[in-house]
C-alpha cells in the first residue's frame, strides 16, 4: 500500500515515466480500492491548495515580516526523500504543522503581544491609497495644515469621529495636512505627516462599531502590501499608523498618536 501511495502521488505530479503512467491507468480501471486512494488524495490535495492559497491572502505580521528581512539567504538544499503525498498536499500538511505546533513553539521568538494575522479589511484600501498619495509633494493633502481648524471640523464631521491633530513632533514628525478616503465603503480621515527625508507617515481614522472605550489601546503590527501598520481602535473609531516597510519608531508614534487624538 505504501509504494501505491507513492505511485498515486508521482502520478498526480506528472512526475511518472509514460509506461509507468499507463500502468497507473490501468491499475485504476480494474480496482476500485486503487481509484478509491486516488480520490482521496485529490480530493485532500485540492483542499491543501485552498487552504495554502487563502493562507497567501492574509496580511503578513509585521514580525515575521520583519524576521524574514533579517533571514540569512543561501539556505542548505537538503537530499529530497520518497513523498507519500503528492506536492500541493505537502505544501498544505506542512502549513499545517508549522501553523499549529510550529506556531506555538516559535509564537514567543517571533510574534511580539499585540502581533495577529486578520483580514486587511480597510487596511488594504489604506494601503492603496498610501502608495498613491506618498509620492505626491505639492499634492499631499486636500487642505494643508495651516487650516487645522478645517480639517478637524470637516473630517471629522463627514467620518463622524470628533478627534484632534495629533503632535508628533518629537519623532521629527510635521503635519501636512489631511485628506478624505472610502475604505470598505466608509469615510476615512488621514492625516499626513511628513519627515525631514521626505517619508510620509499617515494617520487615518474611520468610525468603528467596535472601538468602545477602554483603559489602554491594544496595538496591533501588520505588513500589508509592502508597508508597515500600527492599529487600534477606541471610543467608537479605528485608527492605524501607516508607513513605508522596516519604519522604525512606528509603534512609538502610534502610541503618541492615541493619547492626543
Amino acid at each position: 500500500m505504501k509504494d501505491l501511495s507513492i505511485k498515486l502521488s508521482a502520478y498526480l505530479d506528472g512526475e511518472l515515466e509514460a509506461g509507468d503512467a499507463l500502468a497507473i491507468e490501468a491499475l485504476l480501471e480494474a480496482d476500485p480500492a486503487a481509484q478509491a486512494e486516488l480520490d482521496a488524495l485529490m480530493a485532500a490535495d485540492a483542499m491543501a491548495q485552498e487552504q495554502f492559497a487563502a493562507v497567501l491572502r492574509e496580511p503578513v505580521p509585521l514580525a515575521l515580516a520583519q524576521k524574514i528581512k533579517s533571514s540569512p539567504v543561501g539556505m542548505p538544499v537538503a537530499r529530497p526523500a520518497p513523498r507519500l503525498v503528492s506536492g500541493a498536499l505537502a505544501a498544505g500538511l506542512a502549513l499545517f504543522i508549522f501553523g499549529g505546533a510550529g506556531g506555538y513553539l516559535l509564537k514567543d521568538q517571533i510574534a511580539p503581544s499585540g502581533t495577529e494575522v486578520a483580514s486587511a479589511g480597510w487596511l488594504s484600501d489604506i494601503a492603496d491609497y498610501h502608495a498613491v498619495y506618498a509620492g505626491q509633494q505639492r499634492h499631499l493633502v486636500e487642505v494643508a495644515a495651516d487650516e487645522a481648524d478645517h480639517i478637524q471640523t470637516w473630517l471629522g464631521g463627514t467620518v463622524g469621529v470628533a478627534f484632534s491633530i495629533p503632535d508628533l513632533s518629537q519623532f521629527g514628525l510635521t503635519f501636512e495636512g489631511g485628506r478624505l478616503l472610502v475604505a470598505n465603503a466608509k469615510p476615512v480621515a488621514q492625516l499626513m505627516y511628513r519627515l525631514a527625508d521626505g517619508t510620509v507617515i499617515a494617520l487615518c481614522l474611520q468610525s468603528s462599531a467596535n472601538g468602545g472605550a477602554a483603559p489602554a489601546p491594544e496595538f496591533k503590527q501588520q505588513t500589508i502590501k509592502g508597508f508597515d501598520f500600527v492599529s487600534w481602535k477606541a471610543d467608537g473609531a479605528a485608527y492605524v499608523v501607516i508607513g513605508p516597510g522596516g519604519q522604525p519608531n512606528l509603534t512609538g508614534i502610534a502610541a503618541l498618536a492615541a493619547r492626543e487624538v
